[in-house]
């Protein structure tokens, strides 16, 4: 499962992670709304009722839009005020920074430390979102999302052998964890926008609240590039 869709899942991330809005996996992380196991009971109620969008925009309408899903069925959801709409783009190791909100998916090697396969960096209006270090489903796997305090550049252990990286520092509230992150880490700019974005064709992954005048109003939404 990709950190992207695991985004929505923690937070938002971001994901997204729900994982990653990593956790919001990770908005990301979006696809699946699913959430770390560790961090389920914690964020189950501030997720309660929330439904997932996935599907190809095929008309919009002011605030309203009709989303076809992926076996085919039609609804129409509407946006609030409030909602919030991102997309995102590839990153590269430079787009790292000290003072960068970020989320990583890692997995603890034989060295005992963490090496990246994934990490977003959410726009500042994301900042917070999952905060923390939960275990993630697969064996050994993790999911930190904080601030870069620190970032060393240098040698870091890949899946081939070393390979110059970064090493990140990555506090949050509570704690702190030292990340590898080399060239085979996948990254992802995550960047707010808005309801200009939303066309036909268009591809997007959210969550939807039921409201009591029986429409379907957008919490969070993320338009896949």
């Amino acid at each position: 499962m990709r950190t992207r869709e695991l985004l929505f899942g923690t937070c938002v991330a971001s994901l997204a992670s729900f994982a990653t809005l990593g956790s919001f996996a990770a908005l990301a992380s979006f696809g699946a709304l699913a959430v770390p196991a560790a961090a389920e009971a914690a964020t189950s109620n501030a997720f309660a009722g929330l439904t997932r969008i996935n599907g190809t925009v095929e008309r919009v309408d002011g605030r309203e839009f009709l989303i076809r899903g992926p076996g085919g069925t039609t609804a129409t959801y509407e946006l609030a005020p409030s909602t919030r709409i991102t997309t995102s783009r590839h990153g590269e190791l430079s787009d790292l920074a000290p003072g960068k909100f970020v989320g990583c998916t890692a997995v603890e090697g034989r060295d005992d430390k963490l090496h990246a396969t994934e990490c977003h960096i959410f726009p500042q209006s994301m900042r917070g979102v999952g905060e923390g270090h939960n275990p993630m489903g697969p064996p050994n796997t993790t999911m930190t999302n904080g601030n870069i305090a620190t970032m060393t550049n240098g040698e870091v252990r890949t899946a081939k052998g070393t390979a110059e990286g970064t090493v990140l520092h990555v506090t949050y509230k509570g704690g702190a964890q030292t990340i590898e992150v080399s060239p085979q880490t996948h990254i992802t700019v995550i960047e707010q926008s808005n309801a200009s974005l939303l066309k036909p064709g268009v591809k997007v992954m959210g969550a939807s609240r039921h409201a009591p005048d029986g429409t379907d109003v957008v919490e969070m939404l993320a338009v896949q590039p």
